[in-house]
C-alpha cells in the first residue's frame, strides 16, 4: 500500500520518494564501479522517514547550532545518505552524486566530516558513530544545563546495523549513555540479521531488546514502513531514557538476491537495475529525480522547520549577557584558548611530578574557557586530570564537567570525537600504554583535525614496579605516525606550561605525554619555546663536539650525561624537542641551526627508536627502547636497559673519540 499524504493544497507520494532515494542510490554504485547495494535498497524508508518528518535543521543553515544532529554509523551506506542529503534541499546536486567515490568529489566513499554537506562525523570504522553520537548527546545535555535549562534542546539520531552493535566500542558508549540517561539518543538500528560474511544467527545472536534494556535504554520495534517508522520516532522522543528502535529490514530489497549477504557489498548489473526500478515503477533513466518527489520532500522539511533559525535567535536575544557569551562561544569558529596570565606556583625545592603540573595549568585553562569538558577513564586519581571547581558529569547533575567514562577508553576517546563536534575543547585522559585501547578514535580525531587533548601518564619505563604490561615502549612512535596529531613530551613543568600553551592557541588534535615522576625544573627549560617544537637547552660553550636530543624526563638525564663529558673535554649542546611535529614545521634555517649538518646527534628516549633514524648516523647512536620493559624498582628497570649517565656517557664517549 502506498504512502500518500495531503500537505497543504498538494498530494505527496512518500513510497515514491524513498523509491526515488533507492534508485539514485544504486545508480551512484553502479557509476562508481564499488559500494554497497544492500543498505541502499534495505534502509532508505528509516532515512527519509528522519529526514521528512523528524529532524529539525534547516539545509540552508547547516551549521545552525540547535540542529538535531544524524550520525550514520553504518559509514558504507554513504550513497543512502548522499541521495537523501540531496534530495532534502543540501548543496549536493545530481553531478555530485555522478562523481560518487571519485577523487575530491563531495561524495567520498565514507561519510567524511563536513557540516555545510549535513555530514555530521566521519564514519566508516563501525562502532565509531555511535559512540559519537553519544558524546553529541552528552554535549546537548551540558549545554543546556550550562544554560540554567534553556534553549538547547536537540535530539542526536544515528543509523546503525548488525557490525555496528558487534563492535565493543558501541556497547561502551551506549552503556555510558544508559548510566547517564540521556534521553535525547535515539538510535536507528537496520536490522536484517546479514553481515557481509553471512547470517547473523551465526556469531551474533544477541537478544538486542533484552540486552538494550539492561543499559538503561528503552527499546522499541518497528517495521521499514513509514507509518510505523513514524510512530516509533514519536514514541522515542517522548522516551525518558535513551532509545533504540529495532527496524526490521530486508537487505537488498527489490534485488534477485534481497536478504542474502551476497548483495551487502556488490555492485548490481545494468539490467537487475532496470528490474528493481521497473518493480518500483520508476523511469529507467540513471540519476533520475521527479520535480514533484523532490518538491514534496522538501516541502515537508521546509514546512516543520520553517521558523526553527529565526524563533533561535529570538530565544538568544532573551539570555542573560554571560549565557549569551557560551551560546557564542559554543557556535563559533574560533576555539582557542589564550590565558592572559597563569598563576602557577614553583614548589619551594623547584621539583614537581609533571602530572601535578598538569593538573595546575588544565585548571587554569579551565577557568578561562567553559568550553574544556573532559575526564578519565577511572584513573583520575593516578593521571590528575580532573577539574577542581566542578563536579562530576552525571544524570543528576548536567552542568558538572568531569566525565566518569569508566573503564572505557575506545568509548571516552570516541565520545571525545562527539564532544568536539558538538562545539567543545575535550580533554581526556589514561595511561599512555593504554593508548592502544582508543586508537580507532583517536584516528578519526585526527583524520577530522579535532581539537581533542590526549593526556596521556606513565610514559616510559621508569614507571617501574608496575611493569611491561604498564611500561609504554611503541605507542609515542604510533602517536607520532598519525597525521594532524601533534605529540608534547615535556621535560619539566616549563616544559607543560609550554605545551598546553600550544595545545590551546592551536586547534588540532594533540596529545601530551606525562612522566609520572618528580622532576627537577630547570633553569634553562622555555615556556614560550616549546611552540617551536625544539630548542637548546644546554649551548655549548667553545666548540661543539656533540649534540643530544631528548624528551621527557630524559632531557635531565641528558644534563647529567654531559656534565660526565664535559669533565673529560668534551662540549655538548643538548636539545630539548618537546614536540617533534612542531619541530617538523620550522623553517630549513631555524632546524639548521638548531641541529647543524655535520655534528654528531645522539638521542635519549625511553621509547621506540624508530622516531629517530632520521636525525642520527645509526643505531649505535640511539639510546632509546626497543623491548619490553621489566617489574622493578625504577632505578633497577633504568640500570637494566642502560638508562644510567655513567653508561650513556661511555658509549657517546667512544663514538665521539
Amino acid at each position: 500500500m502506498l504512502a500518500h499524504i495531503q500537505n497543504r493544497d498538494r498530494e505527496i507520494n512518500e513510497d515514491k520518494i524513498v523509491d526515488e532515494i533507492r534508485a539514485l542510490s544504486i545508480d551512484m554504485i553502479r557509476e562508481a564501479g564499488s559500494g554497497h547495494s544492500g543498505i541502499a535498497l534495505g534502509g532508505a524508508s528509516i532515512l527519509y522517514t528522519l529526514y521528512a518528518h523528524h529532524l529539525r535543521f534547516d539545509p540552508k543553515n547547516p551549521s545552525f547550532y540547535n540542529r538535531d544532529r544524524f550520525v550514520m554509523s553504518s559509514g558504507h551506506g554513504s550513497s543512502l545518505l548522499y541521495a537523501t542529503l540531496c534530495m532534502a534541499g543540501y548543496p549536493l546536486d545530481l553531478e555530485d552524486l555522478k562523481k560518487f567515490r571519485t577523487l575530491h568529489s563531495k561524495t567520498s566513499g565514507h561519510p567524511e566530516y563536513n557540516l555545510s554537506l549535513g555530514v555530521e562525523a566521519t564514519t566508516g570504522p563501525l562502532g565509531e558513530g555511535i559512540a559519537m553520537a553519544v558524546g553529541m548527546a552528552m554535549a546537548g545535555k551540558h549545554s543546556r544545563a550550562l544554560l540554567n535549562n534553556k534553549l538547547i534542546d536537540y535530539h542526536v539520531y544515528c543509523y546503525c546495523g548488525d557490525g555496528d552493535l558487534m563492535e565493543g566500542v558501541s556497547y561502551e558508549a551506549m552503556s555510558l549513555a544508559g548510566s547517564l540517561n540521556l534521553d535525547n539518543l535515539i538510535l536507528l538500528y537496520d536490522s536484517n540479521h546479514v553481515s557481509l560474511d553471512g547470517a547473523t544467527k551465526n556469531v551474533f545472536d544477541d537478544n538486542i531488546e533484552e540486552r538494550v534494556i539492561a543499559c538503561n535504554f528503552d527499546y522499541i520495534e518497528a517495521t521499514d514502513e513509514i507509518e510505523s517508522l513514524d510512530k516509533a520516532i514519536l514514541e522515542a522522543r517522548q522516551n525518558k531514557k535513551p532509545t533504540l528502535i529495532e527496524v526490521k529490514t530486508t537487505i537488498g530489497k527489490y534485488a534477485k538476491d534481497e536478504g542474502k549477504n551476497t548483495i551487502h557489498g556488490r555492485v548490481l548489473e545494468k539490467e537487475e537495475i532496470t528490474k528493481i526500478k521497473k518493480k518500483m515503477g520508476l523511469r529507467d533513466i540513471p540519476f533520475t529525480i521527479t520535480n514533484e518527489s523532490l518538491e514534496g520532500f522538501q516541502i515537508l522539511i521546509q514546512n516543520r522547520n520553517e521558523h526553527l533559525v529565526e524563533n533561535f535567535e529570538k530565544e538568544i536575544d532573551a539570555l542573560e549577557e554571560e549565557e549569551k557569551k557560551i551560546v557564542e562561544l559554543l557556535r563559533g569558529d574560533k576555539k582557542t584558548i589564550t590565558l592572559s596570565d597563569l598563576l602557577y606556583e614553583t614548589p619551594e625545592d623547584k621539583k614537581e611530578s609533571l602530572r601535578l603540573s598538569s593538573f595546575k595549568v588544565l585548571n587554569a585553562y579551565a577557568k578561562e574557557s567553559p568550553l574544556l569538558f573532559g575526564g578519565c577513564a577511572d584513573v583520575s586519581a593516578s593521571t590528575l586530570v580532573r577539574l577542581e571547581d566542578t563536579i562530576s558529569f552525571s544524570k543528576d547533575h548536567y552542568e558538572g564537567r568531569n566525565i566518569m567514562f569508566g573503564v572505557r577508553e575506545h568509548s571516552m576517546a570516541a565520545v571525545a570525537n562527539g564532544l568536539a563536534l558538538s562545539g567543545y575543547r575535550p580533554f581526556v585522559s589514561t595511561y599512555l600504554c593504554f593508548s592502544d585501547y582508543l586508537k580507532p578514535a583517536l584516528r578519526l580525531s585526527s583524520l577530522m583535525d579535532l581539537p581533542v587533548t590526549y593526556i596521556f601518564t606513565h610514559d616510559s619505563i621508569s614507571i617501574g614496579e608496575d611493569g611491561p604490561t604498564h611500561m609504554p615502549v611503541e605507542q609515542i612512535v604510533t602517536l607520532r605516525a598519525l597525521p594532524n596529531m601533534e605529540v608534547y613530551r615535556p621535560a619539566d613543568s616549563n616544559e607543560v606550561i609550554g605545551s598546553y600553551r600550544s595545545i590551546m592557541e592551536n586547534m588540532h588534535p594533540a596529545s601530551i605525554l606525562l612522566s609520572r615522576n618528580t622532576l627537577p625544573i630547570l633553569d634553562t627549560t622555555s615556556v614560550p619555546l616549546v611552540s617551536d617544537g625544539a630548542y637548546i637547552v644546554r649551548q655549548e660553550e667553545r666548540d661543539l663536539d656533540g649534540i643530544i636530543i631528548a624528551t621527557g624526563e630524559e632531557v635531565s638525564l641528558a644534563l647529567d650525561v654531559i656534565k660526565l663529558l664535559q669533565e673529560k673535554g668534551y662540549d655538548i649542546r643538548l636539545v630539548s624537542m618537546p614536540s617533534m611535529e612542531r619541530y617538523e614545521k620550522l623553517e630549513d634555517k631555524k632546524k639548521e641551526e638548531l641541529l647543524p649538518i655535520g655534528i654528531k646527534k645522539f638521542v635519549i628516549e625511553k621509547s621506540s627508536s624508530y622516531s629517530w633514524y632520521f636525525f642520527t648516523y645509526n643505531d649505535s647512536y640511539l639510546f632509546t627502547q626497543d623491548v619490553f620493559g621489566l617489574s622493578g624498582k625504577k632505578e633497577d628497570v633504568e640500570k637494566e636497559f642502560h638508562f644510567t649517565k655513567e653508561e650513556i656517557s661511555l658509549a657517546i664517549e667512544a663514538l665521539l673519540k
